[in-house]
């Protein structure tokens, strides 16, 4: 096999499993060289047929393997360079073991700015709270039991009542409870199988989105936006041309370009739908975050939208719990896909987020994350190009347009080996259409506001100097 110049053979080389392995298999292994830094950012995986000859395997089997890896915004392809890592793909979250305390420099000298996490610990002092207390709680006992796969009563209302917002009360009759976002998302995709065609979305749009395609097996194509949100031609013209499956949308702190969509952009995708009988799903995993929210797209359109909200971004990730509000008579179909999944969503977190809904604890927290976050939004406005910046005071992370001769995945390289770990444009991409090249910087994700200026000043001099070739020829 070829390698670059700063790849040699070593002990953790490429292995398959069985007689021949499959491209799932090729995928994982690929994947793991990636994340334990085999194949670092900007280096070159091997040509798909010097792979293929040195397994013993088909040249397409590889193919497909790197076709994942691209799905997943593990690499890029290019017919010049060849299959490039991009350093910015899913996230490997750290455990509370791995990361630093408040002010300590990191362990392995690299600040991680990847991960959508609070910014704050008043999660563990609740929930130290709540544990001494719990038990006194007559719901208590059903942990121990079977839960109907879209939640009990009690947490179904819950859910009605986390999701609401002025002008929108849901029904907890079409709530489903599940074990976060990206579970909910699971659910949706599953209910719209066997409807033909695609699913829009931004050019830049969520990368759990994209992880989902190749499981369900739909194409993703991107709609044009600006600071309003998708541009409504864009959308009639894809609508009447393709055979469109949904419209995806975040449409509160968009992710991740920090756009909330206007009221007049949510009225014109709310038309286009309705026309055209296509579902909506609408991710409002950070609406809670804004103090003035605008109606919801389910507010607008509840018969053609599935709404998703969760625990998980604003509370803390470790309380798994989304909760999904789908059309009328869809929730049956949506418990459905949670009971074949997972069966039902975990009783304890269950638990724990309807009573701090309902005492107010939850409130508590979302305003310490509130505070935290307009602090940390302050810092990046101070230190980082105003012209290149894109926040929200009210938003967990900015996105940061990089100038020429900078490319995001460049950049994102450039800015690791000097210590920072951000999210490239390319892990967002929904193809290789010319995007916007930039950088997601996830500002909660910092254990104290002072390692985070540090950073962020690693960032600021990074966009001053040029790229550079790290590893290699590339």
């Amino acid at each position: 096999m070829k390698h670059d110049d700063n790849q040699t053979k070593s002990d953790d080389t490429l292995q398959t499993k069985g007689r021949q392995a499959t491209y799932l298999e090729v995928s994982r292994n690929l994947e793991e060289q990636v994340r334990n830094g085999h194949y670092p950012p900007g280096s070159r995986l091997p040509p798909q047929r010097d792979l293929a000859v040195e397994l013993g395997i088909n040249v397409s089997t590889v193919s497909r393997a790197y076709k994942e890896l691209q799905a997943r915004g593990l690499i890029v392809a290019s017919k010049r360079r060849g299959s490039i890592v991009t350093g910015g793909a899913m996230p490997v979250v750290n455990t509370p073991a791995q990361r630093n305390a408040p002010g300590e420099p990191p362990g392995n000298g690299v600040i991680d700015l990847t991960v959508n996490r609070p910014a704050t610990g008043e999660f563990v002092a609740q929930l130290a709270r709540t544990m001494a207390a719990i038990a006194r709680d007559p719901r208590f006992a059903e942990t121990q039991e079977y839960q109907p796969p879209q939640g009990p009563d009690w947490a179904r209302a819950a859910g009605a009542q986390w999701i609401a917002a002025p002008g929108f009360t849901p029904s907890p009759d079409n709530l489903v409870v599940t074990s976060g976002a990206q579970h909910a998302l699971y659910a949706v995709l599953s209910s719209l199988m066997g409807h033909e065609g695609v699913i829009l979305s931004d050019k830049l749009t969520y990368y759990g989105l994209k992880a989902l395609a190749p499981v369900f097996q739909f194409e993703l194509v991107g709609i044009p936006s600006d600071d309003d949100g998708l541009l409504p031609e864009h959308l009639e013209e894809a609508c009447k041309r393709l055979r469109v499956k949904a419209i995806f949308t975040v449409p509160n702190l968009q992710n991740p370009g920090v756009v909330t969509m206007s009221l007049e952009r949510r009225a014109a995708l709310v038309d286009i739908a309705r026309r055209h009988h296509i579902a909506i799903i609408e991710d409002d995993v950070y609406g809670p975050l804004l103090r003035k929210r605008l109606p919801t797209i389910a507010s607008l359109c509840p018969e053609l939208t599935f709404h998703i909200a969760s625990t998980s971004k604003i509370l803390a990730p470790g309380l798994r719990i989304g909760y999904l509000l789908t059309p009328p008579h869809g929730a049956a179909l949506a418990a459905e896909a949670v009971r074949t999944t997972a069966w039902m969503p975990a009783p304890l977190s269950m638990l724990i987020a309807t009573r701090w809904i309902e005492d107010g604890t939850a409130h508590t927290i979302l305003e310490a994350q509130r505070e935290e976050l307009q602090a940390r939004q302050a810092l990046a406005r101070e230190l980082l190009p105003a012209d290149l910046l894109k926040s929200d005071p009210a938003c967990m992370f900015v996105w940061l347009r990089v100038p020429e001769p900078w490319r995001s995945d460049d950049f994102a390289a450039n800015a690791l080996a000097r210590g920072v770990n951000t999210m490239p444009a390319s892990a967002f991409a929904v193809d290789r259409s010319t995007t916007e090249h930039g950088v997601r910087i996830n500002l909660a994700c910092a254990t104290s506001r002072e390692q985070l200026s540090r950073a962020l000043q690693i960032l600021s001099r990074t966009l001053r100097d040029r790229p550079r070739a790290l590893f290699g020829t590339i």
